[in-house]
């Protein structure tokens, strides 16, 4: 044992010097000796090397926001009232005599009792944007879309009349959304509630309407807020791309205000088939229409050459279930 300790401190004295010779040599050439003598910091990283990273950089940074496109599709829950006059009958008894012996017993003429419409169902394309705010809840936008149209049909007392009307509008809508499962799951069901705006524009009456009602006619509707609760799944297609269905419930109220100017009815106006005999049937009577024709004449000059401006509500309750089919990317 005391021969190999001896031996190892030959050796080792001899390999220092042997170093220090080397540098020294290097040293007096002009050559850069600072990269060949280990320091601590170079030991240390030449130890470090292999190791495992710091837990924090093993963690990929999750892609949190995320953008949708797909199809929208409407069925409404359509429960419209009557419509009402807002600025009175257009004709009343009173306005002339010939007036209570072709409708006796009817003292105004106005919009005839149970008229009301049918809002049919749309789709469209939509385009939303959202973040995940943790692992479970995320919100998003529904901001983009092209307009929906509905028709607008006749019902009780105008049914006959067919497309009175047609409207577009857009809801965008902000939903929080609960997502159940981990967040890197394939398949992840969620939960949502959102707030809905809806903004209704370019309304338009038909020939039909206008003639019903006795001139031309501007449709406007109000805005709606409302709130819709909202249930899904998404599916992942990979990293990135994903897939999602939607069924949702939305609260949407509106009413409808209709503005008639330069008004003029006539013994064969659509609208006298909805009051009560004998007036329905003064348009099939050549005496009776002629003497209808030659009142509202007189009447319509005494106000100036027509009839008037009058105005009529409709209050409406369309109330959506509401179909999203999505293809979405995550960034």
């Amino acid at each position: 044992m005391w021969c190999a300790l001896m031996v190892c401190a030959q050796v080792l004295p001899a390999q220092a010097t042997t170093n220090e010779s080397v540098m020294h040599r290097r040293w007096q050439a002009g050559e850069d000796t600072s990269a060949t003598a280990p320091t601590p910091a170079t030991t240390l990283a030449q130890a470090g090397e292999g190791s495992p990273p710091a837990s924090g950089l093993q963690i990929d940074k999750k892609r949190r926001w995320f953008a949708r496109v797909g199809v929208s599709a409407l069925k409404l829950n359509d429960k419209s009232e009557n419509v009402e006059d807002v600025t009175g009958p257009v004709l009343r008894s009173s306005d002339h005599p010939v007036l209570r012996f072709l409708a006796p017993g009817v003292e105004s003429f106005g919009t005839p009792e149970g008229a009301t419409v049918d809002v049919k169902n749309s789709a469209s394309l939509f385009g939303s944007v959202g973040k995940f705010l943790d692992d479970h809840w995320a919100i998003e936008g529904l901001v983009l879309a092209v307009p929906f149209k509905h028709d607008i049909y006749g019902k009780g007392t105008i049914e006959r009349l067919g497309k009175v009307a047609t409207v577009k509008q857009l809801p965008p809508t902000l939903i929080l959304h609960r997502y159940f499962g981990e967040y890197n799951a394939r398949f992840r069901p969620s939960l949502g509630i959102g707030l809905n705006y809806t903004y209704f524009f370019d309304a338009e009456a038909t020939p039909a309407l206008e003639s019903y009602t006795g001139g031309p006619t501007k449709i406007k509707m109000k805005p709606s807020w409302g709130l819709g609760l909202f249930a899904g799944a998404q599916y992942a297609l990979t990293e990135r791309l994903h897939i999602k269905l939607t069924l949702g419930y939305v609260r949407v109220r509106t009413t409808a205000t209709m503005t008639t100017t330069n008004t003029m009815l006539s013994g064969s106006s659509p609208v006298l088939h909805d009051y009560p005999y004998p007036v329905n049937q003064i348009p099939t009577d050549p005496t009776s229409r002629q003497a209808m024709d030659n009142l509202v004449g007189q009447v319509a000059a005494k106000r100036g050459g027509d009839l008037g401006t009058y105005e009529r509500e409709l209050k409406s309750e369309l109330n959506p279930y509401v179909l999203l089919m999505s293809v979405g990317y995550s960034f």
